[in-house]
């Protein structure tokens, strides 16, 4: 049975940590080098964020058609560090987005485990 076992996945660190360094970082890279290896647990949380995120932005841009590309880059400032990432993301990944008709911006792939610490490592991509 699975009593007392939370569905969600835990990383033991607060949320304003999870939030601001791994998430937000980690979507950073993404967006700056089209892909990320990570852990699976990691992967898991990133993954859930940046679709959500991306969903967000295009969700955006197609409501709103005058303002929604300003409204867009005001939330992608908001949630990606560097200047040439959130203007990759509203010039590059937006449109190829909305032309794209799966909910998916994310595809994930397993590549084993870690020499190191023998971890399972995940490789996030933007499709």
């Amino acid at each position: 049975m699975r009593h007392r076992k939370k569905k969600t996945i835990e990383l033991k660190i607060s949320s304003v940590q999870k939030k601001s360094l791994i998430l937000r970082n980690m979507l950073t890279n993404l967006v700056r080098y089209g892909h990320v290896t990570t852990t699976s647990k990691k992967a898991f949380l990133l993954k859930a964020y940046a679709d959500s995120f991306f969903a967000r932005v295009v969700r955006t841009v197609n409501i709103w058609a005058k303002d929604g590309r300003r409204e867009a880059i005001r939330y992608i400032k908001s949630v990606v560090f560097t200047e040439p990432e959130w203007k990759k993301v509203i010039d590059e990944l937006v449109p190829k987005f909305i032309e794209q008709k799966n909910k998916s911006y994310i595809a994930d792939y397993k590549l084993g485990m870690r020499k190191g610490d023998s971890a399972e490592e995940v490789m996030l991509k933007i499709i």
